[in-house]
């Protein structure tokens, strides 16, 4: 039977290691700056997705870059007031469905993702920003986030962060996003998940060949991280050369 004394020390313990793990976890956050305004504006980036793990590691050098960046799906809502103050030097550019809106750090076309003409628009108005960083928050479904990479991604200056937010999307099974039926589920060959692992491949190509795939730009494609309901890309142009082993392919 557990004595009182053995308990009192088994709680002390237990608060201990809660305390500890506590403190790990503020220590881990304390010097992310994405973390820490996402709080700010609390933003579900912060909040919710949790997406300051992996963001941080990906942008901060960027944070006093000159420039510019993009979002899809930027509204007037809190993710525009989190880039503003993140990249204090660079212009935020925005695209999104139901809002147009500038200021004077900021500008957001009214465009619909889904449209090739709309994001053909961007594109030409943005060809010339120095966009180090695009993000799509935008409707959340597969065909609309890639048909807005291919036709983005190009616009990204070498080293620039591409970072397609809410793949969940590609999960469900059921019901729908903004409107849109979400008929897709785990390994449906729309999946945007299943798609962009092509890129695995892609960027291997010395290797495994070349291919046509759905994702375009993969000579353009330094490498790809899959995150949390996030996916990755960072852009740098591939050399290309001829595999030394091919004879063994």
């Amino acid at each position: 039977m557990e004595s009182a004394l053995t308990g009192l020390l088994n709680k002390k313990m237990k608060n201990t290691k809660n305390f500890m793990s506590s403190e790990n976890k503020t220590m881990k956050f304390e010097s992310n700056e994405f973390h820490r305004l996402g709080l700010l504006h609390k933003t579900d980036k912060v909040l919710h997705h949790k997406y300051s793990k992996i963001y941080d590691f990906f942008l901060k050098s960027m944070y006093k870059n000159e420039g510019s960046i993009l979002e899809i799906g930027i509204n007037q809502g809190k993710s525009l007031k989190l880039w503003l103050d993140l990249f204090p030097n660079a212009f935020v550019y925005g695209i999104d469905i139901g809002v147009n809106s500038e200021g004077e750090n900021f500008r957001i076309f009214k465009k619909d993702q889904s449209k090739v003409k709309d994001l053909l628009d961007v594109q030409k108005e943005l060809r010339d920003k120095k966009l180090f960083f695009i993000n799509d928050d935008g409707s959340h479904l597969p065909e609309h986030q890639l048909l807005t990479f291919n036709t983005l991604f190009p616009l990204l200056e070498e080293g620039g962060v591409y970072i397609i937010e809410d793949i969940e999307t590609s999960y469900w099974t059921k019901h729908d996003v903004y409107g849109y039926p979400t008929r897709y589920g785990y390994k449906h060959k729309k999946s945007v998940i299943e798609l962009f692992k092509d890129v695995v491949d892609g960027i291997n190509s010395e290797f495994s060949g070349e291919r046509e795939y759905a994702v375009k730009h993969m000579n353009s494609i330094g490498s790809i991280t899959f995150s949390q309901n996030c996916i990755i890309i960072v852009k740098e142009a591939q050399e290309q050369r001829i595999y030394r082993y091919r004879h063994k392919l």
